[in-house]
């Protein structure tokens, strides 16, 4: 889930120039020239530290526990799994050393590299691997409940399925801890090329690097996250230099010095929708929810809020899944206040009705994207309040509680893959927070997850969508852009089709 808003606002289907480094632990140990976004050609100097603000506190690190959105960015560079994903969205090995599939898609056989250590020192076992993948199952992360049987003999994994699964591969990027690791929400221990150093309540977390790293190292000796209770403060402590970077909203960028600042445009990966309690009495009719698509403009919201940086959305997934990806339904409901119409006189709502969306206060580009949705709703008599709230009561209330009636949010994707998307609208899942519940779409949904032919699944993660799309579950909105900036001392950002910041590619830059 999606936590970073306004200072972390998702992702366009834009491309950004990156640097060209090394995907760390696949070979090489030099420090490559980079490109940046103005093309300038810059020399890495190893070493230093990065100070860089993120907008709320982080408080727990458990990669088996944590539901934000802005902790799986950290922890990718904290904790490893078997496999990783790769800057294409393919998987390759990380703390396997190879692997293989069956033609069935239900057995995964997995050799454990030998020689990596954990970050408090202690070597790798397969008994570490064999407890990871009981605590991933005992913990239900997604896809686990479809593991039938696992064993180990020598350093080789197997893995036997209870149904086929073509995408395990990106279940196997779950974190390998160490045996028996009983606080690893303050006391993460991991394999990466950072490893968890301090944590100060309300303040900071400091990451260092791991000089036992098992793959190419990272170039700074440490990062340090300076939590912030605003974009504004980030914008403040950026321009102060007490923050060496942090990310940014189109809005904010265009406050910051050209010639001090350094900006990637980046993918963030995420889905921003408002949200709607589909058992809240309005939503509960298709017709209303269809209606509601029509009258919010994604186009509008993307040129107001964002200055035109965004990618709009027809469904729950992003466009860097691209092969999964229907881009034909981000203009199904192309702003049409008389269809609008239609539909809510159809279903008993001619006069409009009322209702409250609920946002997390320190999230900006919500709040904005609220306020620009009441006003197109006004259009067709619909009253719409916002109501705001902070983070923790978002969570608790909203999330958690769905006790809500509508809300405006983005959603991620723990790992690479259609099923991180689109598994939390089936009906029996305990993140369907929308309470959506469609037997087609649960039909649609599994015979993608089940299929072994890649052209069949994706016809099938295709159909989900579009279901999505003709009940229209929620409104789907954007993907939104936004920027990695630093200060001119630092360069770097490597993408991947995931909402994470890979800190190991971040550098000073040699005057």
């Amino acid at each position: 889930m999606k936590k970073r808003g306004s200072t972390h606002g998702g992702a366009a289907a834009l491309c950004a120039v990156v640097m060209a480094a090394l995907l760390p632990g696949c070979g090489g140990k030099e420090s490559p020239a980079a490109q940046v976004d103005d093309g300038t050609p810059l020399k890495v100097k190893e070493g230093g530290n990065l100070v860089f603000g993120v907008a709320t506190e982080l408080n727990n690190f458990d990669p088996f526990t944590s539901l934000t959105a802005d902790v799986r960015a950290v922890n990718f560079n904290i904790f490893e799994g078997l496999l990783k994903v790769s800057e294409d969205g393919g998987f390759v090995p990380a703390l396997a050393s190879s692997y293989k599939v069956s033609p069935d898609a239900q057995t995964y056989i997995f050799v454990i590299r030998k020689g990596v250590k954990f970050h408090n020192g202690k070597e790798m076992t397969a008994e570490d691997v064999r407890w990871s993948v009981q605590n991933a199952i005992d913990k239900k992360l997604s896809g686990y409940n479809n593991i039938e049987s696992f064993s180990i003999e020598g350093d080789t994994l197997s893995v036997h399925l209870k149904e086929p699964d073509a995408g395990f591969t990106a279940r196997m990027t779950a974190a390998i801890v160490p045996a028996g690791s009983q606080d690893l929400s303050l006391h993460p221990v991991g394999t990466g090329p950072f490893k968890f150093a301090e944590y100060a309540e309300q303040d900071h977390i400091t990451l260092v690097r791991n000089e036992d790293y098992w793959g190419s190292p990272a170039h700074l000796d440490s990062v340090t996250l300076k939590f912030e209770a605003s974009q504004a403060g980030l914008v403040l402590s950026f321009q102060a230099g007490t923050i060496d970077g942090f990310n940014a909203s189109a809005d904010t960028v265009s406050q910051l010095d050209d010639s001090a600042t350094r900006k990637y445009l980046t993918n963030s990966n995420t889905v921003q929708l408002l949200a709607l309690n589909n058992e809240f009495e309005p939503f509960k009719n298709a017709d209303v929810r269809r209606a509601l698509s029509y009258l919010v403009n994604s186009e509008e919201i993307i040129a107001m809020v964002n200055y035109g940086y965004g990618s709009k959305l027809g469904s729950a997934l992003i466009p860097n899944l691209a092969k999964y990806y229907d881009s034909s339904l981000s203009s199904v409901y192309d702003r049409d206040v008389d269809k609008a119409k239609s539909l809510l006189e159809q279903a008993g709502y001619g006069k409009g009705f009322s209702f409250t969306i609920t946002v997390p206060s320190n999230y900006n580009v919500h709040v904005r994207t609220a306020e620009v949705i009441v006003n197109e709703l006004s259009s067709a008599g619909i009253d719409a309040k916002i109501r705001q709230v902070d983070w923790a009561t978002w969570l608790q209330n909203v999330y958690k509680g769905r006790q809500f009636e509508a809300t405006v949010i983005s959603l991620d994707g723990s790992i690479a893959y259609p099923s991180a998307f689109l598994s939390r609208y089936v009906s029996t899942s305990e993140k369907n927070f929308i309470n959506f519940k469609s037997d087609a779409y649960d039909r649609a949904y599994l015979a993608a997850e089940e299929s072994v032919d890649e052209a069949a699944q994706i016809d099938g993660f295709k159909k989900a969508q579009q279901i999505l799309n003709s009940e229209a579950a929620s409104v789907w909105i954007q993907d939104i852009a936004e920027f990695i900036v630093f200060n001119k001392k630092f360069a770097g950002n490597r993408p991947y089709p995931l909402y994470v910041t890979d800190y190991s590619a971040i550098y000073q830059v040699e005057n």
